[in-house]
């Protein structure tokens, strides 16, 4: 009897210490940083009970699928991408992935936008704030903790492309999928740069050839006429850098006029030699490439013909003859 006694205590003990262990891995919440969630169609529950424990967003994954299993919600728990973000109990999680709250929107980045203009379409599309999208892209030690370069802003980092983002996500976790995307779509790239142009002047340069084309099959031909000129010292005379000290200083044209070509600003690459200090816009993987793989030419320069296309010349006499030739209509 006095066994029984024991055997019953210690029977005791443990069922009051495992309902004291599920109702703390139940009820005391975990503080997740911020984690976009995927469970595919058909995942098992153990699959996604093992990769919560693993992202740290649960406890324990005996305990979550052993819930589940018992609820019988192994065949209902919604495929999609889920946000967690803050204090969340293992039944918060739960509700969640089983009510499949899937919140994901849709945004393009266009190729060639600025910082600028990439915070203000976030911001117009209720995806945060546009001045707190600036003021973490401009901030160096935010920016080198997500390239590891010593640059002073993420201009030429924000990669141009279709994104889908949770409802209610935070300025820095969309900040840094673009730049992740970058490094995604640069992976394979080979920056082997030439004694002139480091990783970051590949970026740079790629930007301005961005904001040049139109056409993708130009890139590699206006890129060749801004490494001619970097390679015999000539001044890059680039438009674009100088519409970009101008967005920055609030004001936006399509025409540079004469008047702005005496600015005085490290923009301004027809009063200073060599490339602007950062880049002008953030570029996508074709401009790069055409950094790094100029068409072999001997031109210098270029203008744009008003088809979407430009002419390239050697000379200057050569451009302004052309130039010259189509204002008087005699084609090229």
């Amino acid at each position: 009897m006095k066994l029984f006694i024991k055997i019953a205590a210690i029977f005791g003990i443990l069922v009051i210490l495992l309902s004291s262990y599920f109702i703390f891995v139940f009820s005391q919440p975990i503080k997740v940083k911020e984690v976009v969630f995927e469970i595919r169609k058909g995942e098992p529950a153990r699959s996604i009970a093992r990769k919560l424990y693993d992202k740290k967003i649960i406890r324990s994954k005996s305990v979550f699928y052993l819930y589940i299993k018992g609820k019988k919600y192994e065949n209902k728990l919604s495929y999609g991408k889920y946000l967690f973000s803050g204090k969340l109990s293992m039944t918060d999680i739960i509700e969640k992935v089983n009510l499949g709250k899937v919140m994901l929107r849709k945004i393009t980045v266009p190729e060639g936008l600025t910082v600028k203009r990439t915070s203000r379409l976030l911001a117009r599309n209720d995806f945060g704030e546009y001045e707190k999208y600036l003021s973490i892209c401009n901030d160096s030690t935010f920016a080198k903790k997500l390239t590891g370069f010593s640059i002073p802003s993420l201009e030429g980092f924000l990669y141009p492309e279709t994104y889908y983002f949770p409802e209610d996500v935070s300025e820095e976790f969309v900040i840094s999928h673009l730049v992740k995307e970058f490094f995604n779509q640069t992976s394979n790239i080979d920056f082997i740069p030439n004694k002139k142009l480091d990783f970051y002047d590949i970026i740079t340069l790629a930007s301005i050839v961005e904001r040049e084309a139109r056409i993708e099959d130009e890139k590699p031909t206006i890129a060749s006429v801004y490494v001619n000129r970097i390679n015999y010292n000539y001044k890059l005379q680039a438009d674009p850098t100088i519409a970009y000290f101008l967005e920055q200083s609030g004001k936006t044209r399509k025409k540079i006029y004469y008047r702005d070509l005496r600015i005085d600003s490290p923009y301004n690459t027809y009063k200073y030699y060599g490339l602007p200090p950062t880049p002008i816009c953030n570029p996508s993987v074709s401009s790069i490439e055409a950094v790094l793989n100029p068409e072999e030419t001997d031109y210098f320069f270029f203008f744009a013909n008003g088809t979407g296309r430009h002419e390239f010349t050697r000379t200057y006499d050569q451009h302004i003859n052309k130039q010259n030739l189509m204002k008087n209509g005699n084609g090229k």
